[in-house]
């Protein structure tokens, strides 16, 4: 259990409430899901956010013709449209479970830590995206108790892989803006895609390549991205300080919007 969970009555679940549950799928956790937010009266990156997750779909449950089901799925979300809200959007099988609840703001300021667990090669693809956080969340919990809010992952040779939810980019001291590449330990995030092809048109010098941990310590800033809590500019990392006065990361604010609503 992690600490500071607050205690919770026992609950008994009816048969029929418990069916969800009780799906072989769910139970082996073969599923996936996106998650994503409207704001200003919009449901950002919706169509990119299904065809990501359909990819994913087709890939666990390649008989069910998922494919094929883009605009039915889209015309389902935006029947429960409601302004800033949080939506979830779950398959498994071949059934849907759309969650929407009213979206918390976060601060676009953390800082971190590097997680105690290395990144390594897997059989899920970049687009896949799954729902075991478990083992990060006890790692948060663990960098909490230090004084942290989030974890930065590294592979076996100390190259940056990626925060706990989120997308990792830095800006190095000749303001080239870098990001890891996508790969089985690196998720093909939505924002991190939209981020980058606005920060080429704008003219910004960025790049897909590995980082090292003394590289992202030596950098002018780091940035996360998240389709959720959108861009946060880390302001310290382990012992490392970052200022944020005349940031390449507020004129990317300014160029995207802190959750992409001005694209």
């Amino acid at each position: 259990m992690l600490k500071g969970a607050s205690a919770k009555r026992m609950k008994i679940l009816s048969k029929d409430k418990a069916q969800y549950y009780q799906i072989p799928s769910i139970n082996r956790g073969h599923l996936t899901f996106t998650s994503f937010i409207s704001k200003n009266g919009k449901i950002l990156f919706l169509d990119s956010h299904i065809d990501r997750l359909l990819k994913g779909a087709e890939f666990l449950f390649p008989n069910v013709g998922w494919t094929s089901n883009h605009q039915k799925l889209k015309e389902h979300v935006l029947s429960e449209f409601k302004d800033e809200s949080y939506f979830r959007l779950t398959l498994f099988d071949d059934s849907v479970h759309l969650e929407r609840r009213q979206l918390d703001e976060s601060s676009d300021s953390l800082k971190m830590t590097s997680a105690i667990k290395l990144k390594t090669p897997g059989m899920i693809p970049s687009f896949l995206k799954v729902s075991n956080y478990l083992e990060s969340d006890l790692e948060i919990a663990k960098a909490k108790t230090l004084g942290f809010d989030d974890v930065m992952y590294f592979d076996k040779n100390g190259n940056v892989a990626e925060a706990s939810s989120s997308n990792v980019f830095i800006v190095t001291k000749l303001n080239q803006i870098k990001t890891p590449p996508v790969s089985s330990m690196v998720l093909e995030g939505i924002t991190r895609q939209k981020l980058i092809t606005k920060l080429k048109a704008g003219g910004f010098n960025i790049v897909e390549t590995a980082i090292s941990k003394v590289e992202l310590e030596n950098a002018q800033e780091i940035w996360l991205t998240n389709s959720v809590k959108g861009i946060r500019n880390v302001s310290q990392f382990e012992h490392c300080s970052f200022k944020r006065n005349d940031s390449i990361f507020d004129q990317a604010i300014a160029l995207f919007g802190r959750y992409g609503e001005l694209v």
